[in-house]
């Protein structure tokens, strides 16, 4: 049972920012979690026991999907923990960001994209096997944007479990959501050509609470901002803000040349969209009418909207796999674990509390 004064959770999101190789500190995260709420339940408890719908971009797609593929050998449960889905990223992220001939062969994205999608979608194939969108554990929204229409697409479960056409091989929608522009090649999915869902996405958490409210089918259903309660997780934050005397001398060379790890049209519309999401999402589940808007730093931190972000201590590209890289990622995920333990613990009790959520195979 819930404790006293605990709200009343009718459903539960989990929304996973994009990212690239930053989704590590994400996948630590939620393997933190799984920790805790093993322990308070004394049992084995993986998100898809807690959560109803799982909700990612790009990185965060990829660790949606790997959280709710079913396991072949025992029926209603995730056949990958979080922590196995880290290996993703320390293990085979040299590898998917290795290719230095693809590299020189695009001249560095500029000419083409800088990586060949064969070793990530070798990656995803060892992990989800043959497993398709229809046959995830719990409900899945995955961002992708289809140049061909164009505008935004969502791998729905619910609607490939509808619809066969639209239930796809989840290493295709893997490789679709994370096809950044420039890192990755666009992605077929029948005569759709698509590319990462943080075009227009980065923080997929309002798309995951629309999605939550629309619910008009399957329970649970007809829901309130206040019957939910949503984790977001993003995967580390460099900004740094440019003069206005300098700014104004861009033009496309300035927007697109790489400065402080990315370039600043690209880490312009991630961090703003990231950043704009967080505050709508705290306003719609935290705000209390007739009440000030909080603080942006107060964000995040409940009761029904909990985002947990880490600042980083310097630039890191999204396909910057190198052992520095990977070890100040370990070290980012060690200290926002660190740094919000009280609040960590408080979901893991909140989310571990009464049986598992039960096995969704319809």
């Amino acid at each position: 049972m819930q404790g006293t004064g605990d709200p009343v959770d009718r459903f539960r999101i989990l929304a996973i920012d994009g990212g690239g190789i930053r989704g590590l500190i994400a996948a630590r995260v939620i393997a933190e979690l799984e920790r805790r709420m093993s322990e308070v339940a004394g049992e084995e408890r993986r998100i898809a026991d807690a959560f109803h719908m799982l909700c990612g971009t790009s990185t965060g797609g990829l660790l949606a999907l790997g959280l709710t593929v079913p396991d072949p050998q025992g029926p209603g449960r995730p056949r990958l923990s979080a922590e196995r889905l880290a290996d993703l990223y320390v293990e085979e992220g040299p590898v998917i960001f290795g290719d230095r001939l693809q590299r020189l062969r695009s001249l560095w994205g500029w000419i083409a994209p800088k990586h060949s999608p064969g070793g990530l979608a070798q990656a995803l194939r060892e992990r989800f096997g043959e497993a398709r969108l229809g046959e995830a554990l719990r409900e899945l929204i995955v961002t992708a944007y289809d140049m061909r229409e164009p505008g935004p697409h969502f791998f729905k479960r619910w609607r490939a479990r509808q619809e066969a056409d639209r239930d796809a091989d989840m290493v295709d929608v893997g490789l679709a959501t994370s096809a950044a522009p420039t890192y990755f090649p666009s992605h077929p999915v029948g005569d759709r050509a698509l590319v990462d869902g943080g075009v227009f996405a980065a923080n997929p958490v309002v798309a995951a609470i629309a999605e939550a409210l629309k619910r008009r089918g399957d329970a649970p259903a007809d829901l309130g901002p206040q019957e939910l309660l949503v984790v977001s997780l993003g995967t580390g934050q460099y900004e740094v803000g440019s003069e206005q005397k300098r700014v104004a001398r861009w033009g496309r060379i300035g927007w697109i040349w790489p400065r402080h790890g990315e370039p600043p049209l690209i880490s312009t519309f991630l961090d703003g969209q990231s950043d704009a999401a967080h505050h709508w999402a705290d306003v719609l589940l935290n705000h209390e009418p007739g009440h000030a808007v909080i603080a942006p730093r107060e964000m995040g931190r409940g009761p029904r909207y909990y985002r947990f972000q880490v600042p980083l201590p310097g630039a890191r590209s999204l396909d910057d796999a190198s052992k520095g890289s990977l070890a100040q990622l370990e070290e980012a995920a060690r200290r926002l674990i660190s740094e919000r333990e009280v609040e960590l613990g408080e979901l893991a009790r909140r989310l571990a509390a009464g049986p598992r959520l039960a096995p969704d195979l319809a």
